[in-house]
């Protein structure tokens, strides 16, 4: 059997890599063009496209952005794989792949992967996500291809085990996202997974994707306990965090002084076959007082607040270690079983 990649030397790997890509510009030239973006992202419209007028704004997207949509693609797949343990992930498909994040998760998860297809219509980012995936070394093991085009057009890209629309549908009119989910899942043999940014909006176009997906035939696997329409109100939305360790350059970037950052995002799996879905999802960062943990809880019979008493034994002991995003099971038995989705690390909600 082929054994999965330490997730530490995978992150290791990909920021030496983008070190690499960034060795000998400034960090003023990197800073100003970090300031533009950040800017232009808070202040674009609905199906604006990500504004990299420069090499320079690529490079600081790599050192700035890329570290932390690589850690929210390797939970969402580190989900996947739970959820769906019989899938088996031999090809890959990116749509609006960027420097290809979702091929450096998906290995760690998916070390059968031999072939992968990214779609990327930005030239200069196309080629940064060659030099990336040259300097990690998957050259030797994984069949890489580029598709220089706009992310609706996949003629010719093929049907793949792993469909990833990361970060991508924010980036498009609405009819096009449609389109463009559609589309997805036509080329999707066995599952299908699309992230966004764990805003409101963000989430919005999830649930809406998700919705157009189980019209199709769709399984959902995560994160969702069941197939039923969203149960959240309209002033809410579902969202996880993924922690990322920020390196020096990245404080510098951001001008942070933490060595850490969160990175919030929404998403849905889906599968063409089975899935087994958590039982319970923990909605926010369970509240533990003396001899008690509450928790807040997406269930298939709808949202819920459980109460769990020290008096309740190792039910008790395993709420006490639950965090934001985890699976939780109703009764004791299923503890063992059910229980096993992975820890969100983020310390808040």
């Amino acid at each position: 059997m082929v054994q999965a990649i330490d997730a530490s030397q995978q992150s290791l790997a990909l920021r030496r890599a983008i070190d690499r890509q960034i060795d000998g510009v400034s960090l003023a030239e990197l800073r100003s063009s970090s300031d533009r973006l950040s800017a232009a992202y808070r202040d674009r419209g609905p199906g604006d496209s990500p504004p990299f007028a420069t090499p320079h704004d690529r490079l600081a997207y790599l050192a700035a952005r890329l570290p932390s949509t690589f850690e929210a693609t390797r939970a969402v797949l580190g989900e996947l794989r739970r959820r769906a343990p019989g899938l088996s992930a031999e090809s890959l498909l990116e749509l609006g792949a960027g420097p290809a994040p979702g091929l450096w998760a998906a290995e760690q998860h998916f070390p059968e992967l031999a072939r992968a297809a990214h779609v990327e219509s930005d030239a200069g980012m196309a080629e940064m996500g060659r030099r990336l995936l040259e300097a990690g070394h998957f050259d030797a093991h994984v069949e890489s291809t580029w598709f220089l085009r706009d992310v609706g057009r996949t003629r010719g890209v093929g049907e793949h085990d792993l469909v990833l629309v990361g970060y991508v549908l924010g980036e498009l009119g609405e009819s096009v996202r449609d389109e463009l989910v559609d589309t997805a899942w036509d080329l999707t043999l066995g599952a299908l997974v699309i992230v966004e940014p764990g805003t409101p909006a963000g989430a919005a176009r999830v649930i809406r994707a998700r919705a157009r997906l189980l019209e199709r035939g769709a399984v959902v696997a995560a994160p969702c306990p069941h197939g039923n329409a969203c149960p959240l109100a309209s002033d809410d939305w579902c969202h996880f965090g993924a922690r990322v360790n920020r390196s020096s350059l990245q404080r510098r970037l951001k001008r942070g002084s933490l060595g850490y950052e969160d990175e919030k995002f929404s998403y849905v799996a889906v599968t063409r076959g089975n899935a087994d879905p958590c039982a319970a999802r923990v909605l926010r960062r369970p509240r533990g007082e003396p001899r008690r943990v509450s928790l807040r809880l997406c269930t298939a019979d709808g949202l819920r607040e459980e109460l769990v008493t020290r008096r309740e034994g190792e039910r008790y002991r395993a709420a006490r270690k639950l965090g934001w995003g985890d699976g939780w099971a109703p009764t004791t038995d299923e503890i063992g079983d059910r229980n096993d989705c992975p820890r969100v690390d983020l310390e808040g909600a």
